[in-house]
C-alpha cells in the first residue's frame, strides 16, 4: 500500500510548511540576514522534513511491512528498509543525537578561522 488519501493531505500540509520555511530562508540569504537567524529558520525546515519522513516511515511500517510479514515476504521489506537507512541515516538517529552533532559542528566551525562567519 502506498500513501493513503488520508495521510496524503497531512503530508502535503507538512510539506507546504517546509516549503514556506525554505522560501523564507531563500529570502533571508538574499537579504543577507544574520547567520543565526538563517540557521534557526533552516532548523525549522529540517524539523518539518524530518516529521514528514517520520510519518511516511510510520505508515510504511504499519501497512507495507505488516502486510509483507503476513505474506512471508519479510526479507524483502527488511532489505528495503536497510537501504533507506543507509541512504538517510538521520532517520534513525534520535533528535537529541542530531542536536548534539549540530552543536559540535557549530563549535568546530566557530573555531575554524577560515570559516569566515561572523568575524
Amino acid at each position: 500500500m502506498a500513501i493513503t488519501d488520508d495521510s496524503k493531505e497531512k503530508l502535503k500540509a507538512r510539506l507546504a510548511k517546509a516549503i514556506g520555511h525554505l522560501n523564507a530562508v531563500h529570502r533571508m540569504v538574499d537579504d543577507k540576514k544574520y547567520c543565526i537567524d538563517v540557521l534557526n529558520q533552516l532548523k525549522a525546515v529540517q524539523s518539518a522534513l524530518d516529521k514528514v519522513a517520520e510519518l511516511i516511515l510510520r505508515q510504511h511500517l504499519e501497512t507495507c511491512v505488516v502486510e509483507a510479514i503476513q505474506k512471508q515476504d519479510s526479507s524483502r521489506v527488511i532489505e528495503e528498509l536497510m537501504e533507506v537507512f543507509k541512504q538517510a541515516p538521520s532517520l534513525y538517529i534520535t533528535m537529541q543525537e542530531q542536536e548534539q552533532v549540530s552543536v559540535e559542528q557549530a563549535f568546530q566551525l566557530a573555531a575554524d578561522p577560515k570559516s569566515g562567519c561572523c568575524n
